[in-house]
């Protein structure tokens, strides 16, 4: 997990009423800076009124990583459920994802330690060429569109269960619309999923809340690689869509 020291720049718009922000997913969440702020959760943390935001994002990430990562943080630090909010980020349903022995990982500039000697390791990002910090092709060779729907809604489905259990309040987003032209290679996994499943899919990631990829798309806020918003975008995204969102929605005063 990742605990950043990040200045605050911006005065609350709302007090939603927790102290705690919990965030897990991909390089839509990861703040790329220890100085800056880039991405929505700590411009929430600012603007919402957080006092901490605990982040167990990483960049290239699938969503074994963002479900498992999420719920070792979650055992480890037992945040109080009455004052702390979970916002997940899915990402890529065409990423693999291990735990795995550090000693095995390569020089991949960023890291998710469940351990000092055990990481996550990732296949990568957005692109089936790109490599992450563990070579997970056997992975990729062995499965299917339809074993990677199965298995990506399972980890969905799971981390909810595990959260609600808990007695957490939490919000479930995904990071692309994958009906407008991107550059990702992702699969839809409701083409492969029956209508029960479809349907407890859509009853569980919210479609509420305009997703961050299209918002960018719409206002042309997308970063130089054409793929990933801007910090402004994440900046309006929050301000604009998110918060409005959450007070309406999951305030806890």
């Amino acid at each position: 997990m990742k605990t950043r020291n990040l200045s605050r720049t911006f005065d609350p718009i709302d007090d939603l009423g927790y102290n705690n922000l919990y965030v897990s997913g991909c390089s839509f969440t990861y703040n790329n800076s220890d100085e800056h702020l880039c991405t929505w959760p700590y411009y929430l943390r600012d603007k919402g009124n957080f006092k901490n935001v605990v982040d167990s994002s990483l960049p290239g990430a699938g969503n074994y990583h963002i479900s498992q990562s999420l719920i070792w943080t979650i055992e480890n630090n037992n945040p109080a459920p009455d004052d702390t909010l979970i916002i997940v980020m899915w990402s890529g349903n065409n990423r693999d994802d291990k735990i795995i022995d550090i000693n095995h990982s390569t020089d991949y500039p960023m890291e998710f330690k469940y351990s000092d000697n055990v990481i996550s390791g990732i296949s990568g990002g957005s692109s089936r060429n790109s490599n992450g910090n563990h070579n997970c092709n056997c992975d990729r060779n062995v499965k299917s569109p339809e074993s990677r729907a199965i298995e990506n809604f399972l980890y969905i489905v799971l981390t909810y269960h595990y959260l609600t259990s808990k007695g957490y309040r939490f919000l479930f987003l995904d990071y692309l619309d994958r009906t407008i032209p991107n550059r990702g290679d992702d699969i839809e996994i409701r083409d492969f999923l029956n209508n029960n499943q479809i349907s407890t899919l859509n009853s569980i990631i919210n479609s509420e809340v305009e997703n961050i990829y299209k918002w960018s798309v719409k206002n042309d806020l997308l970063d130089n690689d054409d793929w990933h918003p801007n910090p402004f975008a994440h900046l309006r995204w929050t301000s604009e869509i998110l918060l409005p969102y959450l007070v309406d929605n999951f305030s806890n005063l």
